[in-house]
């Protein structure tokens, strides 16, 4: 009981600092690449809906390629912090008004909130959903290379957002993909209870001297004559 709630506390403080990232995201217009990219460039151009439901739609057709590549705990803890992010960034927007002039703090803070937002996520069995689980289904499927694929929806994702809001941001696009890529870099897996390797070296057999039989009579005759 207590392993499932410190899980789902682990999912609302990640999901927390995602929303919190994303605020500083809109409030300096700094481009990111991913599944965040695209919901702020629809947020951008969109007046109808707000960030969170639109992060919310985007979402939907990965699930199932979640399900097929990760399995139902991966998925659902998924749609949780997907739910949680679209959701806090809504509330958090209506209540805090965040103002920055400077787009490299604006970088900087943001590209640190939804790093450790997205570690947090990550070592809870979970994920921000979109391009990340697609990648997976791309190499399994066409042998794509994760990385590069990857790398190409983000271009096109940053590239797109400065061609719309300006390309004299793209320093500060730069350095929140910097940041992110320095701080999610250094996670790793976590593995409390490492086992042991077993050694294959096998013993080494030492050969027992053969002792025949007359060779035990000379050894009996010698010691009675001791």
């Amino acid at each position: 009981m207590k392993r499932h709630a410190h899980a789902w506390l682990g999912l609302l403080e990640g999901s927390f600092l995602m929303a919190l990232g994303i605020l500083f995201l809109k409030s300096t217009h700094v481009a990111v690449g991913g599944i965040t990219g695209v919901a702020l460039i629809a947020d951008w151009l969109s007046d109808r809906f707000t960030f969170g439901q639109i992060f919310l739609l985007i979402n939907l057709p990965f699930y199932w390629l979640a399900y097929r590549e990760k399995g139902g705990t991966f998925t659902l803890r998924t749609a949780v912090a997907v739910t949680l992010i679209g959701v806090l960034t809504d509330l958090l927007g209506q209540n805090i008004d965040v103002q920055l002039d400077s787009p490299i703090l604006g970088a900087l803070a943001s590209g640190a909130l939804v790093a450790f937002g997205i570690v947090t996520l990550f070592q809870h069995n979970a994920s921000t959903g979109g391009f990340t689980v697609l990648v997976l289904w791309l190499e399994r499927r066409w042998q794509v290379n994760r990385g590069i694929a990857l790398l190409t929806i983000d271009a096109i994702t940053i590239i797109s957002a400065l061609a719309l809001f300006g390309a004299g941001l793209w320093l500060s696009s730069l350095l929140v993909t910097v940041v992110m890529g320095l701080i999610i870099g250094r996670y790793k897996p976590q593995n409390p209870q490492p086992q042991l390797k077993k050694s294959s070296y096998a013993p080494i057999a030492v050969p027992m001297p053969v002792v025949t039989m007359a060779q035990k009579n000379q050894m009996t005759n010698r010691d009675k004559l001791a």
